[in-house]
């Protein structure tokens, strides 16, 4: 039995055929935009384009957190974000705040400084839940 040559070329995977440098102009050429580590056939599996684009989302997440655009339908994520933003938000608060009502020391403030970033997430944590619940019909980070 003789094996025959294909008659053309054969057309590429439909995975494939979308190729996001094409639509992208900054996939293309920034380590870290979503799409980079794939574009252009490359596998994806690179570490330091892996970390970029980890590093991307992060950024982007607290860019959403701050401008109060982390929304979401989802009540589980929802109630997830209520739950961490009353741990890391309102009970050091509270507690800090007490701290200062019952003792007025300075000594007070380097704890507050100290723990100001995750106080900071936690209240903004707080503040997007609370937006998300206000505007149910709004405009998500899911898009949906």
């Amino acid at each position: 039995m003789i094996h025959k040559k294909p008659a053309g070329v054969q057309r590429p995977h439909p995975g494939y055929v979308y190729e996001i440098a094409e639509f992208d102009e900054n996939a293309k050429y920034l380590i870290g935009w979503p799409g980079y580590r794939t574009s252009q056939n490359k596998s994806g599996l690179g570490y330091i384009e892996t970390q970029a684009e980890f590093a991307h989302m992060r950024g982007l997440f607290l860019v959403w957190l701050v401008t109060g655009k982390f929304r979401t339908h989802n009540a589980i994520y929802l109630l997830g974000m209520i739950i961490l933003g009353v741990l890391w938000g309102g009970l050091p608060m509270v507690m800090i705040v007490s701290e200062i009502i019952a003792n007025p020391n300075w000594y007070i403030l380097g704890l507050l400084f100290t723990g100001f970033p995750i106080v900071a997430g936690g209240i903004l944590l707080l503040i997007n839940a609370f937006l998300s619940i206000i505007d149910w019909n709004g405009k998500t980070i899911t898009g949906d």
